[in-house]
């Protein structure tokens, strides 16, 4: 095997590699997150959901979570019958287009959807027969009387912890009226409550967390309710659910497969040009295969100060050239200094050593155009003078 094909197998070999372990990184991001906060999966804290997804899991439910559409029609399409657990968590639904919730609502069917708290979008778009949700004051306990005919309710017997509650027209069910006859209300405010499509409802998404699961028969409620099915998809969208309308995303609004995929995009690069910077070595100079005269050179180059204002630099240049002529009219050699160069200057024109000195010391403050073309002017014109001064015969010669 050739060195040339060591080298392509190796590059072969690593880009494999790359390939497969960014592939897995997308793989991983585009899993749903299983978050902390209210109702979190895995929030063991009061406003967590720790405790129901584990009473479920011992039932034997499996609790999926998904924070997208794209999920949440993956997992039904694996699981047609799952109960989905509808939480605003993040208020993406309170903010989404009407589109999206059509979208929504013809994806899920009613039967199958379990709302935790309810917002006025889900109202309009995902829910009949509620038209209200009435905030309450903190009722400790709750019973389920002679009126409530939904079995879960009357098997859970009483609920407490209860902060809202919904209020429904006559074709929806509900259970655990409130009636709070200080505000003048006379429609009572249900904790639990059954769309005529088979939706059900708890008004107060607190009644399924940590802290209110324990409250009396919470707990016997939420798993008469979640327990439909042998799946539940716990759906808490986030900023994907609805993109902006205008079709732009921002960095944090891309999928994550997509954010991810970026970043693993720009290390792929960085690694590529590292491989090809150390496959063609460091950077050799090396003579132009032509000569290309000077003053096409000198041109570029006062092009290219031109272009970028550099007119510092182009005065130091103009004085080291013309430091460096004056040394081959004075014959001092090209080793000369600058001093010794000035000095010889001065004897020859009779002139001022300082104001010499002056015209050849580089500029303190910033130059302008016209300042640059004068000090040019200047330097030309003592070039002119010590030419006329050593070419012109002297009395020995006559």
């Amino acid at each position: 095997m050739t060195k040339t094909r060591r080298k392509t197998g190796l590059v072969l070999v690593i880009a494999l590699i790359v390939a497969i372990w960014l592939a897995v990184m997308v793989w991983i991001s585009m899993q749903p997150a299983r978050t902390d906060g209210s109702l979190g999966v895995d929030d063991q804290t009061n406003d967590g959901a720790a405790a129901l997804t584990s009473v479920l899991s011992d039932h034997g439910i499996a609790v999926h979570p998904a924070q997208s559409m794209t999920q949440l029609r993956s997992e039904l399409q694996r699981n047609p019958d799952a109960t989905v657990l509808f939480h605003d968590k993040y208020q993406a639904m309170a903010t989404a287009s009407y589109e999206r919730l059509s979208e929504l609502a013809e994806l899920v069917p009613a039967d199958q959807r379990v709302f935790a708290g309810v917002t006025a979008t889900q109202q309009l778009d995902l829910i009949d027969g509620v038209y209200e949700t009435r905030t309450l004051g903190f009722i400790d306990n709750l019973e389920a009387d002679q009126s409530c005919r939904l079995p879960a309710a009357q098997e859970a017997g009483s609920i407490g912890a209860v902060r809202q509650g919904v209020v429904i027209d006559d074709d929806a069910h509900g259970c655990f009226a409130v009636v709070d006859e200080s505000t003048g209300q006379a429609d009572p405010a249900y904790a639990f409550a059954q769309s005529p499509e088979g939706s059900i409802i708890f008004a107060d998404w607190r009644m399924l967390s940590n802290a209110g699961l324990y409250d009396n028969g919470t707990a016997t409620l939420a798993l008469w309710s979640l327990g439909q099915s042998d799946t539940v998809i716990w759906f808490q969208p986030d900023f994907q659910f609805d993109p902006d309308t205008d079709g732009q995303l921002s960095p944090v609004q891309l999928p994550d497969w997509a954010r991810m995929g970026i970043v693993w995009a720009v290390i792929v690069t960085g690694i590529w040009l590292l491989y090809r910077g150390r496959r063609t070595g460091p950077v050799i100079v090396e003579p132009l295969p032509a000569e290309v005269p000077a003053a096409e050179t000198t041109v570029g180059r006062g092009r290219m100060y031109a272009k970028t204002h550099q007119r510092y630099h182009a005065l130091v240049t103009l004085q080291q050239a013309s430091l460096a002529r004056l040394a081959r009219l004075l014959r001092l050699g090209a080793q000369a200094s600058s001093d010794a160069i000035l000095n010889e200057t001065a004897v020859q024109l009779n002139a001022s050593r300082p104001e010499l000195q002056q015209l050849y010391t580089p500029p303190t403050s910033e130059l302008s155009t016209q300042q640059l073309v004068a000090w040019a002017n200047q330097l030309q014109d003592l070039e002119h003078q010590v030419r006329d001064r050593v070419s012109a015969p002297t009395k020995e010669s006559s």
